[in-house]
């Protein structure tokens, strides 16, 4: 399996993890450090402070021991709520299956491990696959080693098994058996969850220590370099290197997790610590312990887990900042770098004393004070800040550049553009650029962040010629040349929405020309005379042609010798009913919209303009009143009043994507009633694929992309009166036929997702990028090289 790029596996270098242990303790007190800490309680106000701090990535705990309290019967509720607050707040999660805790039946010493947690696993796997924009990231199992460690050696874990003898036997259990018996519960759990969601990646996470000889006892420095390479055992055992016979593969190791702290460096026999905060000489700098497991098996890596307590936290982030620098400066791919705890958390058998290790300390609720509180600790916040400065990350000036042009609004419906340039916007500078719009005052562009890595610029020119009217280009051009110079843009990729911002093009120098034609514009009521001219000129210019379904591809295919079709996609995560919350926001506002509105209800949502079949909403609502037909989405360049008005034909207006899947998921049929006439020839509706996310019978009018690409699952229907009646077919559907229905819908969204289209056109808008980045890389990796020391180089 090559190593990912990191830009493409995880949204940010710098990351924060949760604590989340679930075992219970040597005392027998059940732990659940989610809870311990008030993280579940404050989930939102947690998120949205990692998201300020540009933590994009963060880790979490499962919990299998919460999560399945009977045999077979799963909780996942707690799950799902993290999974939704994270999708808001535009968080990436790496999941950990098991942290420690295991559920009724279940021992770390009976293979009934390796036959449950599989099952577990697949389960987790089906209800977090729709939230993950990218390749899922899994640890099966949170550091085996030291797990088998813990409930062999030590009694932080029960039951404890330390210093019992092993059945029929006079020695004492073996910490290696518990080793292998949880390597093999990892293989089947990773076999299981690939099983269900052939994305799966996986985070094997371990402890990496440097273990010494006394100063007084040299002669025990063989001891000590074998007590060190038991930290291998784990990683040794998944790749098969030890004991193939288990079922470890080379493939099987996949991503490296590396946890260390100031206390992961002793003395053998005296199990005298290291000291951190006394530079003792012993320690072995962190940057050649990275480099120890890259050279040894050659998978890219992240530091899993890091951090220290009270003042120190600080200067050991600093400490490791650096670190994680020199090992990059020596190749090792380093993917990213997690503070573990990002909130703090109490300890596990003295829960009235905290680490003080975390970004944020914590305060516990009172009788005074009810709500737990978060008090980021300043020195540390500080010491992130620096080092997110001189660590990799994704910052404007190191990124290409795409400078989009488009005749609809970023904030208007949420469709094809915002869903590709959020997505692109990873490892591009997206700036936006919208038609300009009347307004007071000198002419000017006012620019917004619209969300991470997209800025979107509003032309405010005073001119009422609408959309990019030539008569808007004297004003509109010069504000846009000093803007981008301003910024030290100069040779953008630039890309087309409207073929109508074309002659804008004349002052720039790209680095190449986009052209995604998403409809036919020229066929919408109102398009401007010069359109077909403007696109014929543009087809000529463009280095690269997307078309956004078959008709436009046919129509064009002819016409330039690199058009590609990418229909319109889907993001399933979004729509999927598995992640809808019913206590969220958006399920209160679509139970409002339907108060009163009794089922079964038929809905549809989307633009409403001439596209849509007005008499034949009319027909329906006649033909069954018994029926109530919802109709969700702005009305556009059609009057209003033109729109049938029935007792059971509700218009409720245009809705926020958040709320679109709780709407789906109030309706017993989805509707796609558009009319057949020029401007609906050549259209692909992106809500098509939405509906089958949603799981929901879809029945459509005969429109020609929609029978080519989802004929097989949609209900298409030539006349008013075949519409009604596939309605009916719809309601009445078997349990059986809906089974068969689903199961080809979802093969049909997985295969269409927004992010397998965003990764085909990574690949076509590569040759750009990196012929615009090649001249800084060069001069940036010289300037990092020079006069600084190398490491070793890997093998």
């Amino acid at each position: 399996m090559p190593a990912p790029q990191p830009d493409l596996l995880f949204r940010s270098f710098w990351m924060g993890g949760y604590e989340g242990a679930d075992h219970v303790n040597g005392l027998q007190v059940p732990q659940d450090m989610a809870m311990a800490n008030g993280h579940l309680q404050q989930l939102e106000e947690d998120y949205a402070a990692a998201a300020a701090l540009g933590l994009r990535t963060v880790r979490e705990s499962i919990g299998w021991r919460l999560c399945e309290p009977e045999p077979g019967r799963y909780d996942f509720s707690r799950v799902l709520r993290r999974a939704e607050a994270a999708r808001r707040h535009g968080l990436q999660v790496l999941w950990t299956v098991m942290h420690y805790g295991t559920p009724p039946g279940v021992d770390l010493f009976d293979d009934h491990l390796i036959e449950r947690l599989p099952r577990f696993a697949s389960e987790v796997a089906r209800v977090l696959a729709p939230f993950a924009l990218e390749a899922p990231v899994y640890t099966p199992i949170n550091e085996i080693g030291f797990l088998a460690w813990a409930v062999s050696e030590t009694r932080l874990v029960w039951p404890p098994r330390a210093g019992l003898p092993e059945e029929g036997q006079g020695t004492l259990r073996s910490g290696y058996e518990v080793k292998r018996r949880l390597v093999r519960a990892s293989l089947a759990a990773m076999a299981a969850m690939r099983a269900v969601d052939p994305r799966c990646r996986f985070l094997q996470v371990e402890p990496l220590v440097h273990v010494v000889a006394p100063q007084d006892q040299p002669e025990l420095a063989p001891l000590a370099r074998q007590v060190a390479d038991y930290q291998w055992q784990v990683w040794d055992l998944i790749a098969g290197r030890l004991e193939p016979e288990l079922g470890g593969r080379p493939d099987c190791l996949d991503l490296l997790g590396v946890n260390h702290y100031h206390s992961g460096q002793w003395e053998v026999g005296t199990e005298t610590r290291l000291a951190w905060h006394l530079r003792d000489p012993r320690r072995r700098p962190p940057a050649l312990l990275l480099q120890d497991a890259w050279e040894r098996y050659g998978r890219p890596l992240m530091v899993a887990e890091t951090s220290h307590v009270g003042e120190g936290r600080a200067e050991w982030l600093q400490d490791m900042s650096e670190q994680a620098a020199a090992a990059l400066r020596a190749g090792v791919p380093l993917l990213g770098l997690c503070l573990y705890p990002l909130v703090d958390r109490p300890d596990w058998t003295q829960p009235r004393e905290w680490h003080r290790s975390g970004l944020f300390d914590v305060v516990p609720p009172t009788p005074a004070a009810p709500c737990w509180q978060r008090v980021p600790h300043p020195a540390y916040l500080a010491a992130l800040r620096r080092c997110q400065l001189q660590l990799p990350q994704p910052r404007k000036a190191d990124m290409p550049t795409l400078l989009v042009f488009s005749h609809l609004r970023w904030g208007f419906v949420f469709q094809r553009p915002q869903q590709l340039l959020s997505r692109l916007a990873r490892d591009w500078r997206v700036v936006f650029v919208e038609e300009p719009m009347p307004g007071d005052g000198p002419p000017r562009l006012e620019r917004r962040e619209a969300m991470p890595g997209v800025e979107v610029l509003v032309p405010v020119t005073g001119i009422a010629a609408p959309g990019f009217d030539d008569a808007q280009l004297p004003v509109l051009q010069p504000l846009l040349q000093a803007w981008l110079a301003a910024e030290g843009i100069t040779q953008p990729v630039v890309w087309f929405y409207t073929p109508m911002a074309l002659p804008l093009l004349a002052a720039l120098s790209p680095a190449a020309v986009v052209y995604d034609c998403m409809d036919e514009l020229s066929a919408f009521r109102g398009a401007p005379a010069a359109l077909r001219q403007r696109e014929a000129a543009l087809m000529q210019r463009a280095d690269l042609v997307l078309t956004g379904g078959p008709s436009l591809y046919e129509a064009r295919r002819h016409r330039h010798p690199n058009v590609h079709c990418l229909p319109s996609a889907v993001d399933p995560a979004h729509f999927a009913p598995a992640r809808l919350l019913p206590a969220s926001a958006e399920a209160e506002t679509a139970r409002q919209l339907h108060a009163g509105i009794q089922a079964p209800r038929l809905g549809f949502y989307g633009v409403i303009d001439e596209r849509l079949d007005i008499g034949l909403l009319a027909h329906l609502a006649d033909a069954r009143p018994d029926w109530q037909w919802v109709m969700a989405g702005p009305v556009v360049k059609i009057d209003p009043a033109s729109l049938p008005q029935r007792p059971n034909l509700h218009w409720v207006g245009m809705q926020p994507y958040a709320v679109l899947p709780y709407l789906v998921a109030q309706w017993d049929v989805c509707l796609l009633p558009f009319a057949l006439n020029e401007s609906t020839r050549f259209i692909s509706p992106t809500k098509t694929l939405e509906y089958m996310a949603g799981e929901r019978p879809v029945v459509s009018t005969a429109v020609h992309d929609v029978q080519v690409l989802y004929g097989n699952v949609v209900r298409v229907a030539h006349s008013p009166q075949q519409f009604v009646a596939a309605c009916e077919a719809a309601l009445n559907e078997t349990a059986e036929a809906r089974e068969r229905r689903v199961t080809a819908m979802l093969k049909t969204v997985w295969r269409m997702s927004w992010d397998d289209t965003v990764q085909t056109i990574r690949g076509l808008l590569a040759p750009q990028a990196d012929l615009m980045q090649a001249a800084g890389s060069a001069a940036s990796a010289e300037i990092q090289c020079h006069g600084q020391p190398r490491l070793r180089q890997p093998a």
